[in-house]
Order: structure tokens, then sequence, then C-alpha cells
């Protein structure tokens, strides 16, 4: 293993998680997490529908065009809709690794390789139903949100998340995406 391979390894097991408790002002009842949700999916598509003029540019102190950030964005919300489904069905839960995530050098998170997206982002063209298909799944999924204690769920940042702390990070991620797309428009 190379020095700098060497280095990101012992980086990447060696950073502890991020206490879920980070994630409490994103709601403190199913309620209000909800509408957390809904606030941010609102202001975060919001906010796309702003970029057209630089929808393929990748932005100023980031690693992706809003098109790619958008498509990333977009992978993780199913992915998690369908995790909190999981989680709030009696379906059987299989254990799954639990893989720490990995940091850049300065510190970002680095998104786990399911979830990069394409070259090019998502198309300009396909943003609204794409984005109103991935908000649906949500919104029906977090419909009976509540809890799940010892029902949880594998995150390389977080680690055992139940179904209200996932729809939590969601919100979290979706604010956190916004307001990096927002200062990068800056000018």
């Amino acid at each position: 293993m190379t020095a700098p391979g060497r280095a990101a390894y012992t980086a990447r097991m060696t950073t502890p998680l991020l206490d879920p408790a980070a994630l409490a002002p994103m709601g403190a009842t199913p309620e209000d997490v909800r509408a957390r949700l809904d606030r941010e999916l609102d202001l975060f598509h919001a906010h796309l529908r702003t970029r057209q003029g630089d929808w393929t540019r990748t932005q100023p102190g980031r690693d992706w065009s809003p098109a790619q950030e958008a498509e990333h964005v977009l992978k993780i919300n199913d992915s998690i809709a369908r995790g909190v489904g999981l989680l709030l069905s009696e379906r059987e839960l299989r254990p799954m690794p639990q893989t720490p995530g990995e940091l850049t050098p300065d510190g970002r998170r680095v998104a786990p390789p399911h979830t990069q997206p394409g070259a090019a982002g998502l198309a300009w063209g396909d943003l609204d139903a794409t984005w109103t298909q991935s908000r649906a799944a949500l919104s029906t999924v977090t419909g009976a949100l509540r809890a799940t204690p010892g029902r949880t769920l594998w995150h390389p940042f977080f680690g055992e998340l139940d179904a209200l702390d996932w729809t939590r990070m969601v919100a979290a991620h979706l604010y956190q995406h916004r307001k990096a797309l927002e200062r990068s428009a800056q000018p």
C-alpha cells in the first residue's frame, strides 16, 4: 500500500463516527421530522430550478456540477426511502457490513460509490419528473414515520440509525447540499 493510500486507510479506520444527536435539529417528533423533510425537499428543488444556466458546470469549491449534486441527492433519497420502508415494516433485517465512511484529507465526507453521480449528472429535462417521483416515494414511506428502537440500519458516518434518525439524516443531507449549492452560486 502506498503512503497516501495508507494515510487514507488509517484516517478511515481511526475517525470516530459522528454523534447521531447532531441530527436533532431536524425535528423531535415524527411530525416535526416529516415537516422538516418536506421543507428541505421544497427548498432544494426550488434552488435546483434556479441553476439551469450552470447546470453542468462544476461549481467553485465543489467537486460536482448542480446536475451531479442533484443526481447524488436523488440516489441518497431513493436509497433512504427503501431503508426507512424496511425499518418501518415487519420484514426481517439482514446483517450488513458496518464499513465506516471515508473522509477526504480536509475532513469532508466522501459519498459511497453507489451514490456517486455520473460524469454528466442528471439531465436538466429530467429534473422535475425525477424529483417528483423520488419525493413521492419519500413522502409515502414517511407517512407512517415513527421511532423504531431495536430496528436499525448502519450508516457509514453515524452508525446504527432507526427510521426516525434516517429521516432526520436525509433532511440534513438535503440541507447541507442546498447550502453548498447556494454558496457556489454566489458571485
